[in-house]
């Protein structure tokens, strides 16, 4: 399956709409279930990354951490 932005989202990044009965189900998640969608959820970023996305993430955590 690939995954393509929508149309509009093209060249802008990622970009994802959350609903308010979506945020009131999910503050109703015990710790560990967060925990989980969090490891999940860096999972399917990573796997939708090119080679150079991962890079520059990898790049700007280090210079973060190097600033705090």
């Amino acid at each position: 399956m690939e995954i393509k932005p929508k149309l509009e989202n093209a060249n802008k990044g990622f970009h994802y709409t959350v609903t308010d009965e979506q945020i009131k189900v999910h503050q109703q998640k015990s710790l560990e279930e967060i925990l989980m969608w969090i490891e999940e959820t860096s999972k399917f970023i990573y796997e939708v990354q090119t080679p150079e996305e991962r890079i520059r993430s990898k790049l700007a955590k280090q210079f973060n951490n190097e600033i705090i």
